[in-house]
C-alpha cells in the first residue's frame, strides 16, 4: 500500500511546486490616478502620493508626460523627479504645470517607473491629470 500514499501525494506535491513559481503582481503605485482641478492661474498642481510595494529598497523615476504616454511633457515639473523609498513606504510629491492661456485646459500625464531597471517592457504606472483655468467652463 506505500505506492498508493506516493500516488496520492504526486498531484499535492505538484501543486505546492507550481504555487512556488506564482508570485504576486507587484508595481509601484501613484494616487490618485485620475484628478481634475480648477486653477485661478495658469499654473495647476495637484498632490500625489508615490508608494513602493517591493519588498527591497527602489528608486523610481517620475516622469512627465503628454496625454499619450509616450512623449516627455514641457512646462511640467515633479518636486522629486527620481524618488528613493524603503519597502512599503509612501511618499508625497507636488507635480506642477503650465496651462496655455488660449486654451484654458491643460491634460498631461505623470509616470513612475523603477530607475534602475533597463529592457524592453518596463513596470510602470501612470495617471492622467486635467488642470483648467478658472472661468474655462466644463
Amino acid at each position: 500500500m506505500p505506492s498508493l500514499k506516493i500516488v496520492h501525494l504526486v498531484p499535492l506535491l505538484a501543486l505546492l511546486f507550481g504555487l512556488g513559481f506564482v508570485a504576486p503582481a507587484v508595481a509601484q503605485s501613484l494616487s490618485p490616478l485620475e484628478k481634475t482641478g480648477v486653477t485661478p492661474s495658469d499654473r495647476k498642481a495637484f498632490r500625489l502620493a508615490v508608494g513602493n510595494p517591493y519588498k527591497q529598497k527602489m528608486t523610481f523615476d517620475v516622469i512627465p508626460m503628454q496625454p499619450d504616454y509616450q512623449t516627455p511633457a514641457s512646462g511640467a515639473m515633479v518636486n522629486y523627479p527620481r524618488i528613493t523609498m524603503g519597502p512599503g513606504i509612501s511618499r508625497q510629491i507636488i507635480f506642477t504645470f503650465d496651462i496655455d492661456p488660449k486654451l484654458k485646459e491643460r491634460k498631461i500625464a505623470l509616470c513612475i517607473q523603477p530607475a534602475s531597471l533597463d529592457g524592453p517592457i518596463l513596470p510602470r504606472v501612470c495617471g492622467l491629470y486635467v488642470g483648467r483655468m478658472a472661468g474655462a467652463g466644463g
